[in-house]
């Protein structure tokens, strides 16, 4: 999984985390960087160049998934490393949970679910009915 925290130093400039996750389910961080920006080619270079040099081409050869969010910098680049380097060829890029699952959740289907009414009592799931993600009394 690819973290990235913007504005860490005093100097502003953005965090670039990466924790491993084993087969065995063991999860430890694999690299913390500085980044002059979150550009596209700052990425790049760090899947293309420095993950060669820092973890050598055996241990990149056996990464399955890679978790980013949805800025095109991190995705974009690890898809297209994936394309272009054999190393990455049996690699997937996914988004994080967080990105993927509860920002969509949040945006289009919370708006739906149930409220509590005007007395402060939650409203039962089987009396929603129509009247789904409305207050009631």
């Amino acid at each position: 999984m690819i973290v990235f925290s913007p504005g860490v130093n005093r100097h502003k400039k953005e965090l670039f985390v990466m924790a491993v996750r084993t087969p065995s389910g063991k999860t430890f961080p694999g690299n913390f960087t500085i980044i002059p920006s979150s550009k596209k080619w700052v990425f790049h270079a760090i899947f293309r160049l420095a993950f060669l040099e820092l973890y050598g081409d055996e241990v990149c050869s056996m990464n399955r998934l890679v978790l980013t969010d949805e800025e095109d910098a991190e995705y974009g680049s690890f898809e297209s490393l994936i394309a272009t380097n054999m190393k990455f060829k049996k690699s997937n890029v996914m988004l994080c949970i967080f990105h993927a699952i509860w920002q969509p959740f949040k945006r289009d289907i919370y708006p739906f679910c149930p409220r509590k009414s005007k007395k402060g009592k939650p409203i039962e799931l089987s009396k929603v009915g129509s009247a789904w993600g409305e207050y009631s009394d």
